[in-house]
């Protein structure tokens, strides 16, 4: 059953992916959705390996499914930031036009890419199984032991440190809209992320839990940057517009 939620996410993620894409070319090609997009690119990928991970079972082949997508998710995850400040230029946020401002989210999201990414070079995942799920993973627990003679991996707080920050940047720009721009499904989408990754985390069922928080975060993030390009697009057309 865990298995086919698994692949159902991974439907979801391609849905969300295209039509974000579509929005994408409707709404001026907006520079806060092409990151969302890019960094959105394997999210489906990661759920798939998941969910077909018990039709092939522990060994080479499965293993070497997992690392593209531990490796997108290390170097990729911190454009969120960025896009984070994007939207936030995008809605008129006067505190975001600031160059400066902006510069800052970019050294944020280096920094974290600056952490992540030597992760790559020296990945050691191992195998772990969640109800009829197989899977290759960087942390096992206990409760995930395939057998009994299996390791319990644990990697600690900074583990997740970047998708923590990530999540803090995007949810207070989420936030700043709902204040702000009467626009709250930024804030709803991350919000749902931070409970759903950090208020599950110790669960057994933290891992589909928080991939269903990835699914609101990336929906969130595309509905908002979609938005306040079209009223970008309509803001331009009305300026262009001969008067009387």
């Amino acid at each position: 059953m865990l298995s086919f939620i698994f692949l159902t996410y991974a439907v979801i993620h391609i849905a969300i992916w295209i039509w974000g894409w579509k929005l994408w070319t409707e709404t001026g090609r907006p520079v806060c959705l092409l990151l969302v997009l890019i960094g959105a690119t394997l999210l489906f990928y990661d759920n798939f390996r998941i969910g077909i991970g018990r039709f092939i079972g522990e060994g080479d082949l499965l293993y070497a499914m997992s690392v593209p997508a531990f490796a997108w998710h290390w170097s990729m995850l911190p454009l969120l930031v960025i896009a984070a400040g994007s939207v936030a230029r995008l809605a008129g946020l006067r505190w975001a036009q600031n160059k400066l401002v902006m510069g800052a989210f970019c050294i944020v999201a280096v920094a974290l890419s600056s952490h992540d990414i030597p992760k790559i070079f020296s990945m050691d995942l191992h195998i772990a199984c969640l109800d009829d799920t197989v899977r290759y993973t960087t942390t096992v627990k206990e409760a995930q032991l395939c057998s009994p003679g299996d390791l319990v991996v644990s990697r600690g707080a900074d583990a997740a440190l970047v998708a923590i920050v990530t999540n803090v940047f995007v949810l207070a720009v989420g936030i700043a809209l709902w204040i702000q721009r009467r626009w709250a499904w930024l804030a709803v989408g991350s919000g749902l992320m931070f409970v759903a990754a950090g208020g599950f985390a110790s669960s057994k069922y933290g891992l589909p839990i928080a991939n269903l928080g990835e699914i609101s975060i990336t929906l969130g993030f595309v509905l908002t940057c979609a938005h306040f390009a079209r009223l970008k697009q309509r803001e331009n057309r009305t300026a262009g517009a001969p008067a009387g």
